[in-house]
């Protein structure tokens, strides 16, 4: 089975469980207080019983950070918005539909999650305490800054819905027995290539008459050659030839595809000629709307290969939601990781990490991003774009960032289901 459905069907589980449950664990909410000092903001909650909670945050305004509980008691009072200290302007509390509660902290500054762990009631101190320490950052910092979400929820939902621990079967001899040369099955991620425009679109033309559709292939070829020869990927493209491709097929392709992640790549250009360098790009807050909306008014609330209203609508809509919130943060720190990657290895433009509505990245459950490589409107960008050297030094670097991306996702996978989800 895929592994995107079979963590968003853990999530999905879990989500019914807890709707038809009604939060039947609830914890009670003591207090919410505020550290400020400087450049950094502590946010503590207390709370009678441990709590069984997942971060997640949004780019409104300044910034929102959002922590959904499975199962909290709060009173009348903190359903109202009042003020926050330092990084947080104002914050507040409201119920959920599947019976737990989201608390939401705007920020008047923008900040990035520093820590986030959970003290036990001990010397004195009877309640548990989560703590969420803020450090000043752009929303950019911010957004990468939030934990991955599917596997650390369904985990700490799992554990605590549990009745009974599970009893496996012992396995007979026969089942545990495998030929020397046998292994475990891994199962290899989708990584969906987009070589922007094509055919009868030609994209920008460069200074001595390169096209964008041109250089955008040929970087796809190189990028698929070497994830192919990595082992680890089955790597999809959105088009291996001169063709004409309408953006949303190109997002139906890889959502098709059943995508972990989707890399679009495109060469900018603009009327002053001197401007170089790469930059990428993830979808905006407009864009994020406008993917629910198109969910909406399509009637395809599929997510994870999942239809999620089938759980009614609104705790399908929470589940949509989950998923844009995660697949938001993949896309961010994908494109941070990129970037690092990229500097010193072809120019990049200053705030090299941009944000737009763009049609391709607008899958709900595929992390994207859209790599303009350079402008090819100037002389020497368009000379890199050309150059087989500089394209297998720069898809080089992309290739890195996957496996670096993948590899982070598996370890906080890991931390979190050792640790229970506790933190």
């Amino acid at each position: 089975m895929n592994l995107r459905r079979k963590i968003w069907i853990g999530l999905a589980v879990a989500a019914l469980s807890l709707a038809t449950t009604g939060g039947a664990w609830a914890e009670e909410l003591l207090g919410v207080r505020f550290g400020p000092y400087g450049d950094a903001t502590r946010v503590v909650f207390y709370i009678a019983g441990a709590p069984v909670y997942s971060i997640s945050g949004v780019e409104t305004g300044e910034g929102r950070l959002i922590v959904d509980f499975a199962g909290l008691s709060v009173s009348t009072a903190d359903l109202s918005y009042r003020p926050g200290k330092g990084h947080i302007a104002r914050y507040g509390f409201a119920g959920r539909s599947d019976g737990g509660v989201r608390a939401m902290f705007d920020f008047k500054k923008t900040a990035r999650i520093s820590k986030t762990f959970v003290l036990e009631p001990k010397d004195g101190v009877k309640q548990y305490r989560l703590v969420i320490d803020l450090q000043t950052a752009d929303k950019q910092g911010f957004i990468a800054s939030l934990p991955a979400q599917y596997p650390d929820l369904t985990a700490v939902i799992e554990q605590a819905t549990a009745a009974t621990p599970e009893v496996l079967p012992t396995p007979t001899q026969k089942e545990v027995a495998l030929p020397p040369q046998q292994g475990p099955v891994i199962e290899k991620r989708v990584v969906v290539i987009d070589p922007g425009h094509g055919g009868a679109d030609p994209g920008a033309q460069g200074q001595s008459g390169t096209f964008e559709k041109n250089v955008t292939l040929a970087a796809a070829l190189e990028l698929a050659a070497i994830l192919k020869k990595r082992g680890n990927y089955e790597v999809v493209l959105t088009r291996n030839k001169d063709a004409k491709i309408k953006p949303d097929k190109r997002e139906a392709l890889a959502r098709n595809a059943g995508a972990n992640l989707f890399v679009s790549l495109h060469a900018d250009a603009i009327a002053a000629r001197a401007v170089r360098g790469g930059s990428v790009y993830t979808l905006s807050t407009d864009g994020t709307a406008r993917s629910a909306k198109l969910a909406k008014a399509e009637g395809n609330y599929n997510v994870y290969d999942l239809d999620v209203a089938a759980y009614g609508e609104e705790v399908g809509g929470i589940m949509f939601d989950l998923a844009q919130v995660a697949t938001h943060t993949g896309s961010s720190r994908f494109a941070e990781k990129l970037l690092e990657n990229l500097a010193g290895k072809t120019p990049l433009l200053g705030r090299s990490h941009r944000t737009g509505d763009l049609r391709v990245l607008l899958a709900p459950d595929v992390p994207a991003v859209l790599f303009e490589m350079a402008f090819i409107s100037n002389a020497k960008d368009e000379a890199n774009l050309n150059s087989p050297v500089w394209r297998k030094r720069t898809m080089t670097a992309v290739a890195d960032t996957i496996d670096q991306y993948f590899e982070e996702y598996d370890e906080q996978r890991f931390a979190a289901n050792s640790a229970g989800g506790a933190n």
